[in-house]
């Protein structure tokens, strides 16, 4: 079974700031981030990325590389036809 994401993070804090602030304090944020702390760098006031403990993000890998092999597995299953085969009967249909 798969771990949480979240559980792999401490009970570090979260922080919030700008883009452009986070590039003059990029080693001080790695640093947070490796303690546990999530940050959001924003862009005019909006979230546009998160800096989170590495662990976290593996996790998410892991978790999202599951989910598509257990889709394939299911598709296969399923008895629909591939890709290849559908283009080839389209295409003796139209000759």
């Amino acid at each position: 079974m798969t771990a949480n994401p979240i559980e792999s993070a401490s009970t570090g804090g979260v922080r919030e700031l700008p883009a452009t602030e986070a590039r003059n304090q990029l080693s001080e944020l790695l640093d947070a981030v490796r303690d546990g702390e999530f940050v959001y760098l924003t862009r005019r006031g909006r979230r546009v990325a998160a800096l989170l403990p590495a662990d976290i993000a593996e996790n998410y890998e892991t978790i999202e590389d599951e989910y598509w092999v257990r889709r394939a597995a299911e598709a296969e299953d399923s008895g629909r036809v591939s890709w290849e085969q559908g283009v080839a009967e389209l295409e003796s249909r139209q000759a």
